[in-house]
């Protein structure tokens, strides 16, 4: 194997050792820019795969995580096979003992399927990708919804729970580790004025029914065909556990309707693009049908306004709490993305009479 600049280049080769493949010129090199996993590209002169070293800290479950992955794998191929599936479906390869997850030391691995020909986005730029993105998602989430969401374990308890986040960034005001709280008062005070909205989130969450859901639906977690510029795979199934709808189609909004990056400082200059949102939301509704309820499409607005706000927080929390949870690249890195986070629930939440008609168009058009 190529030397690898890095500290796990041992840890790599004594994994390699639990796969039936010849990995005697195999080269390495990092993939993709996630927060959490360290995941790279393995390249030898027959094959591609995608190695990824899970982050235990935030995924205190990794065998269950890579369970989970293969029983939604397993399930997908069969309807693919049935026609009722459009996308690839990457594969988790088993190692030589039949498991898709290996100790190797400290930390769990997972060697993945490499899909040849395809490419990610870092960012939505047309309605017409918006479009492809919540046609992509939302086939994924429909075809499972005949899966039993329950069969799945979860991963991350409470993750989208806003109660939970709430209880998380009281306690890191309280402790103040790292004397970072002065300079964050004000959004402090902000995230815990949002009351009303925090009640009304609760409300509803609690009458939604639960599907099996992505959890991290952005752009940059859809391979998309280099030859037809189509989503042909949605991966990263590492939060994907039983959820409601209304976090997916928000996590959306979160990442494609900014004209600003998740971390850019530019906050005064953050517009909400809402060709976008319409495309959205239109397409997410469409290609599920009447898989969802009505009650389900009303929280989609919810969500919109929900996941900017909820992962804000977070972001405010674990620069409280000293940059634990995300990767960090500078000073002040966490703080900056919360403070952009929530200017886009403001835009969001100053939007909303505009969205809920865009929303009751697409009712209308439906009907």
């Amino acid at each position: 194997m190529d030397k690898f600049n890095s500290s796990i280049s041992q840890d790599i080769a004594l994994l390699l050792t639990h796969y039936a493949y010849d990995f005697s010129q195999a080269s390495i090199s990092p993939l993709g820019n996630g927060h959490i996993n360290s995941t790279y590209k393995l390249s030898t002169p027959e094959h591609e795969f995608v190695l990824q070293r899970i982050n235990h800290d935030v995924f205190p479950q990794p065998v269950a995580l890579c369970q989970n992955a293969q029983l939604i794998n397993d399930y997908l191929a069969k309807q693919k096979l049935l026609n009722e599936y459009p996308l690839q479906v990457p594969k988790q390869l088993l190692s030589n003992a039949g498991d898709s997850a290996v100790k190797v030391n400290d930390y769990y691995w997972r060697l993945m399927e490499f899909i040849p020909e395809s490419h990610t986005l870092e960012q939505v730029s047309t309605p017409e990708q918006a479009a492809l993105v919540a046609q992509a998602f939302a086939q994924f989430s429909c075809t499972l919804s005949d899966f039993s969401a329950e069969k799945l374990t979860v991963i991350i308890k409470d993750f989208h729970d806003i109660r939970f986040r709430m209880a998380q960034l009281t306690q890191a005001v309280a402790d103040d580790h790292c004397n970072r709280l002065a300079q964050c008062q004000y959004l402090v005070d902000f995230c815990f004025e949002q009351q009303a909205f925090i009640e009304q989130v609760i409300s509803i969450s609690d009458k939604l029914p639960v599907h099996v859901t992505h959890n991290d639906t952005k752009i940059n977690n859809l391979l998309f065909s280099r030859a037809s510029n189509q989503p042909c795979a949605v991966i990263d199934l590492d939060t994907c556990m039983p959820g409601l709808l209304m976090h997916d189609f928000g996590d959306m909004v979160r990442t494609c309707c900014s004209n600003l990056a998740e971390d850019d400082t530019s906050t005064e200059e953050m517009e909400l693009n809402l060709d976008i949102f319409q495309a959205l939301i239109i397409n997410y509704q469409n290609t599920f049908g009447d898989k969802m309820t009505p009650l389900e499409r009303e929280s989609l607005i919810i969500g919109a306004r929900l996941l900017p706000f909820i992962i804000g927080t977070r972001f405010l929390t674990d620069h409280l709490n000293g940059d634990n949870y995300f990767h960090v690249s500078r000073e002040n890195h966490n703080l900056d993305r919360a403070i952009s986070q929530i200017q886009l629930y403001k835009l969001v939440t100053q939007a909303e009479p505009k969205l809920r008609e865009l929303a009751q168009y697409q009712l209308t058009k439906a009907s």
